[in-house]
């Protein structure tokens, strides 16, 4: 059986998903499966990296923008010096797994790993998923060590190309999204909003995310305002606070909620989701047929300006930069949102990522097993 290993890492909630969806096609395409996420497991000096990437994140989003253009000038997934304190844990971590396949979907899981296998000639395949559809991106995604790169748009192609990797090494497939993404049956539409009450003619899901990061106290008291009859899903993640603030209102029409497992149920009911413009949540939503309203509120990481611009031009959504944004795109109705469900189809095919699966085939690129 071919192993396949998927790079991952929790910067970033929508790296995850998509690793998921890719861990599930893939089991069902008969290969051997197994998620990793070696920048967590490298060492506590990494481990507290990536929580200060989540905390900016979580809480100063607007320093997104520094932050970028230190990793994109510092380059440190390149640098000589951090392989070299590095390699002998890379060869452990293959050692544990021994893939045939390698497949990355971190732009800052593209060189290490990859250039150990070349150097140590195992003969393992090496793919890359860039999960940002529209750039800019992280310089990150592109590597020398890398035999071939998936993309989910044709910007993104070029993107790619830009960035000096060469056209014939890109292939575009769809987004990967995990099959419970999907619309609702009018059946279970009635149902799920029934079990909301009060009724409503419209149910709005504003969407924090696994941390509940960004200014979602002021995104919900504006979509309030704007639409006082409509229920209201607010899901907080791990933000306690937040959740508590919003549960003391003791409003009716405000349903509250902290990390959920189910989050696939609660978009396929809502008639708009209000998200920031993270990948795999916006596209998430557009699975299940419904728009979205793109948040910039407080400003926009340059990984997702791309996304945020493309929402508009697309016609698959809306995109705020201001509270009084926000306000305009509520104040529309469930009848103007429900408009863009038509460019939804047009703009994205729904795949659970068994197309790119399929093309990770050993005969492809010459693989030669490692000896075990």
């Amino acid at each position: 059986m071919t192993n396949l290993l998927i790079l991952s890492s929790d910067t970033g909630e929508g790296h995850n998903s998509a690793a998921a969806a890719l861990e599930l096609a893939a089991a069902a395409s008969g290969l051997r499966v197994s998620i990793r996420k070696p920048l967590e497991e490298s060492g506590a000096l990494n481990r507290c990296l990536a929580g200060f990437y989540n905390t900016l994140l979580a809480h100063r989003p607007q320093w997104m923008a520094k932050y970028f253009w230190l990793i994109e000038h510092g380059r440190p997934n390149e640098r000589d010096f951090f392989y070299s304190k590095v390699r002998r844990f890379i060869g452990s971590f293959l050692d544990s797994e021994k893939p045939d396949l390698l497949l990355s979907v971190h732009p800052m899981l593209n060189h290490f790993v990859q250039r150990f296998i070349k150097e140590e000639d195992l003969g393992v395949a090496c793919f890359t998923f860039v999960t940002d559809p529209f750039p800019p991106f992280w310089q990150g995604w592109a590597s020398p060590y890398v035999d071939r790169f998936f993309v989910a748009t044709a910007e993104a192609l070029q993107g790619l190309t830009a960035m000096g990797v060469p056209a014939w090494r890109i292939e575009r497939v769809p987004m990967p999204v995990r099959p419970q993404f999907q619309p609702f049956s009018s059946a279970q539409l009635n149902a799920f909003r029934n079990a909301l009450a009060p009724a409503s003619t419209s149910t709005i899901l504003i969407n924090g995310g696994a941390r509940g990061g960004g200014p979602l106290w002021s995104i919900y008291r504006t979509t309030r305002r704007a639409a006082p009859n409509s229920n209201i899903v607010v899901i907080c993640g791990r933000n306690a606070r937040l959740r508590r603030r919003l549960e003391a209102l003791d409003d009716p029409r405000t349903r509250v909620l902290g990390f959920v497992a189910d989050i696939h149920r609660w978009v396929a009911a809502s008639d708009l989701v209000l998200t920031k413009p993270g990948a795999l949540s916006t596209f998430e939503a557009l699975a299940c047929g419904v728009p979205v309203l793109l948040l910039g509120v407080r400003g926009l990481m340059p990984q997702e300006s791309g996304l945020f611009a493309a929402a508009r031009r697309c016609e698959f959504g809306f995109a705020a930069s201001r509270l009084k944004d926000i306000e305009d795109v509520i104040a529309r109705g469930p009848q103007k949102w429900s408009r863009l469900r038509e460019f939804i189809a047009q703009f994205y095919t729904c795949s659970s990522g068994l197309e790119l699966i399929e093309k990770l085939q050993p005969g492809e690129i010459r693989v030669r097993r490692r000896n075990s």
